[in-house]
C-alpha cells in the first residue's frame, strides 16, 4: 500500500521531508520538553538518525510520515503519518508538533485527517499510542473519531498509555 506523496489541507501541505526541515526536528527532539512520551531527548546524533529513519521508512514499505509545513512551502513544523519499524507491531498513525508556538490552532488535526484518512481506505484500521498525560493527543485521537481500546496492548516501548483506534466509516 501506498500513500499519496504529497497531501494538501485548506492551510498545510503534507510532503516528503527535506534537509532543511531537519534543523526544527532537532531543535524539538534535543529539547526533551515535549518529548518524553515518544523516547527523548535525545543527542544530536540520535535525533538526526531518528529524522533520517522517518524519511527512509517511505522507500522501505511505500508509506510513512509526512512532513507539516504551511502553504508557504517553508520549513516543516512538525510530522503526521503511518508509523511502522516493526513486523511484528500494528502501524500506528502518528502526530507531532515540534514548535509548542503551532498548537493549538487545529494543525495536529487537520493534518492527520487526511493521512488516516488515506490509510484507511485500504486498510480498514489503525492505531495510535498515547501516555496517558498527554491530554492534547487524546483531544486530536477523539476528533479522528478513534475510540479508546484498553483490549489492545501497548507497545513494548511504552510503559504507560492508552490505545486508540480508527476504523474506516
Amino acid at each position: 500500500m501506498t500513500l499519496p506523496p504529497t497531501i494538501e489541507t485548506e492551510r498545510l501541505t503534507l510532503r516528503p521531508f527535506e534537509m532543511r526541515d531537519l534543523d526544527g526536528y532537532l531543535a524539538y527532539y534535543m529539547s526533551g520538553e515535549r518529548t518524553g512520551g515518544v523516547g527523548g531527548p535525545k543527542p544530536k546524533y540520535n535525533a538526526t538518525e531518528r529524522f533520517m529513519a522517518m524519511a527512509g521508512q517511505w522507500a522501505l514499505r511505500g508509506y510513512g510520515r509526512y512532513a507539516v509545513a504551511d502553504k508557504t512551502g517553508g520549513e516543516a513544523f512538525g510530522h503526521v503519518g503511518i508509523m511502522h519499524v516493526e513486523d511484528d507491531a500494528e502501524p500506528e498513525i502518528t502526530w507531532t508538533l515540534w514548535d509548542p508556538a503551532q498548537t493549538g490552532n487545529g494543525y495536529a488535526t487537520e493534518a492527520a485527517k487526511p493521512a488516516m484518512a488515506a490509510w484507511l481506505e485500504s486498510h480498514g484500521h489503525v492505531v495510535a499510542h498515547i501516555e496517558n498525560g498527554n491530554a492534547a493527543s487524546q483531544r486530536v485521537a477523539e476528533r479522528l473519531g478513534m475510540a479508546q481500546d484498553p483490549s489492545r496492548p501497548l507497545p513494548r516501548w511504552m510503559e504507560t498509555g492508552l490505545t486508540y483506534v480508527g476504523t474506516a466509516a
